[in-house]
């Protein structure tokens, strides 16, 4: 029973993954949107680095696992590496062969919208079996092992940050678009948990 729901929850990190990478990739990056995260990081050091945003992502999602090898218990950080590995993993498969250099949607408000909403899903069900995609998710997890602080406060006000830092460099439109995203994709993400765990409970009894 237990090697079963282990490998549901492993299902979960890739659906989790694929999911995550695909928003990024096809709504994000080719619009350079920034919804916080490590994410949002490497679209602002884009400007000023040579590599693409994912590479930078790959750089930054790697070192931040060694960080959650060193704190987290075994069985978090091996679910943390999973979500994280696959999630970059897919991210520069997703680059190769999705973007390409052509922008699928031209809109700005309405990748923002579906890029943040595909985010929230695919956070939400990497959060409920406890992984992640990697990233700024690393840091929430080693703060809350240690400390009492609100993780998601904390999160959202480290994420408005990025936005409003990314958002000047990168002018209004691209502001308003990634402060919308980030509302959807902090509210969305415990919303979508909260859908899980009421099917949960409803299934139970």
């Amino acid at each position: 029973m237990k090697m079963k729901k282990e490998f549901i929850n492993y299902l979960f990190i890739v659906l989790g993954s694929v999911l995550y990478a695909m928003a990024t990739v096809v709504f994000i990056f080719p619009h350079e949107l920034l919804l916080g995260g490590t994410s949002g990081i490497s679209v602002i050091l884009n400007e000023y680095l040579s590599f693409s945003p994912g590479t930078i992502l790959v750089i930054i999602n790697f070192s931040l696992l060694i960080a959650a090898f060193a704190v987290l218990g075994k069985n978090m950080a091996i679910k943390t590496f999973v979500g994280s590995a696959l999630t970059t993993v897919f991210i520069g498969v997703f680059e190769k062969i999705l973007a390409n250099g052509t922008m699928l949607v031209s809109d700005i408000f309405l990748s923002s919208v579906a890029g943040a909403a595909l985010i929230a899903l695919a956070s939400g069900i990497m959060f409920y079996v406890e992984s992640s995609s990697g990233g700024r998710d690393i840091i929430a997890l080693i703060v809350r092992k240690y400390s009492k602080i609100n993780i998601g406060k904390a999160l959202l006000i480290t994420d408005f940050l990025i936005v409003i830092i990314g958002g000047l460099l990168s002018g209004y439109i691209i502001l308003l678009s990634s402060f919308a995203g980030l509302l959807i994709k902090t509210f969305g993400i415990d919303f979508v948990i909260g859908i899980i765990r009421h099917n949960e409970i409803k299934n139970i009894k």
